[in-house]
Parts: structure tokens; C-alpha cells; sequence
């Protein structure tokens, strides 16, 4: 059925999880905060016109939206999903105008792309259960710099996710790496 929302709770209370049929992006995830430009970004722009969005994360298969500490999820939750469902049902179906997001073509190292490949097949499907997504920034001095987004940004248990997650299998799994840490100042916590 075209149009059909599914809001799943995250283990953020400030961010909501919107499940969609429908490719919305054919790849990675689109993150916008409040105030960032969304002329080229429809949904997100439609999303922001809602006091109290304060982040929109998209991805493939899902919507991501956190809201203000003090703005209330009830009637929120019921506007966010019928404007997803709008959008779906529209057929406009661009997420994004053409050419709005460009791929990072830099060159990578072997441990670079060993740490890209283990992060997309292993870390950000289980992050994305949860609303949020995980990009690989850098790797300087046996460090991983990363950057935690949606539901994970700035979700109360996202150290733990780091340190005790993502940073305890990327030492596991690739010699060359020393620690992990977030581009983004995490929560306290």
C-alpha cells in the first residue's frame, strides 16, 4: 500500500523512528538539523514546517525525527506521519533534487577501507534499528573519527554505543585501530 508510515520507538525519547515501503533514498542517509538549507530536500523541508523538529535523518527504508526535549510526541507523531504519507502519496518521490548530494571520492588507505566495509556490513544496519547511522569521517594515529546522526546523535546511551559497541569490534577486528571517538560532542551520561 503506498503511503503506509510505521512510527517505531528508539532508544532515544526525543526521536522517532518512521518505517516506510517506499526507497526514499537509494543509498546512505541525509541528515538535516533545524535551520540547515532544505531547498533542494522536499521531505525535510515539509518535516521542519512542525514546531518542535528539531532533526530529520533520511534513509532508504526509514525517517528518522528528533524533536525538541520539551515539545510533546502526540500530536507530533500523528502530524510527522501524515506528512510522510502526503509526500508518499504525492509521487513526487524525490527526496532530494538531482544532484544535491555528492559522493566523497577521496582516495582511502587499505585500513581506511577495511573500517568503511566493517562499519557498513556489520554497525550501521544495527544503528539503523534504532533511528540513527554511523559516518566514517577519518582514521589519524590509530584513531577512528566518526559521527553519530538521527536518533543516535544525541541519544542518552550513544557513549556506550561508541565505546563499548563500535570501538570494542573495530579494535577486534582491525589491529591498526587504537580508539574511536565521535566528530560531534556527545551527551553526557
Amino acid at each position: 500500500m503506498s503511503g503506509s508510515v510505521s512510527p517505531v520507538p528508539t532508544p532515544n525519547p526525543d526521536a522517532l523512528m518512521f518505517r516506510v515501503n517506499e526507497m526514499l533514498v537509494h543509498m546512505g542517509t541525509h541528515e538535516f538539523k533545524s535551520g540547515d538549507d532544505t531547498t533542494d530536500a522536499p521531505l525535510a523541508r515539509a518535516l521542519f514546517a512542525h514546531d518542535g523538529v528539531e532533526l530529520v535523518l533520511v534513509a532508504p527504508r526509514f525517517v528518522t525525527v528528533r524533536k525538541h526535549t520539551d515539545t510533546p510526541w502526540p500530536h507530533l507523531q500523528i502530524a510527522i506521519s501524515e506528512t510522510i504519507v502526503d509526500f508518499l502519496e504525492s509521487g513526487e518521490m524525490a527526496v532530494f533534487e538531482p544532484a544535491t548530494f555528492a559522493e566523497d571520492d577521496r582516495e582511502m588507505t587499505d585500513v581506511e577501507q577495511r573500517i568503511v566495509e566493517l562499519l557498513d556490513e556489520e554497525i550501521r544496519p544495527a544503528i539503523a534499528t534504532d533511528g540513527g547511522d554511523v559516518s566514517f569521517e577519518r582514521f589519524a594515529d590509530g584513531v577512528v573519527y566518526l559521527r553519530l546522526s538521527g536518533a543516535c546523535g544525541t541519544c542518552p546511551s550513544s557513549v556506550t554505543t561508541l565505546k563499548m559497541g563500535i570501538e570494542r569490534l573495530l579494535v577486534e577486528e582491525i589491529p591498526e585501530v587504537e580508539s574511536v571517538e565521535n566528530t560531534d560532542p556527545l551527551p553526557e551520561g
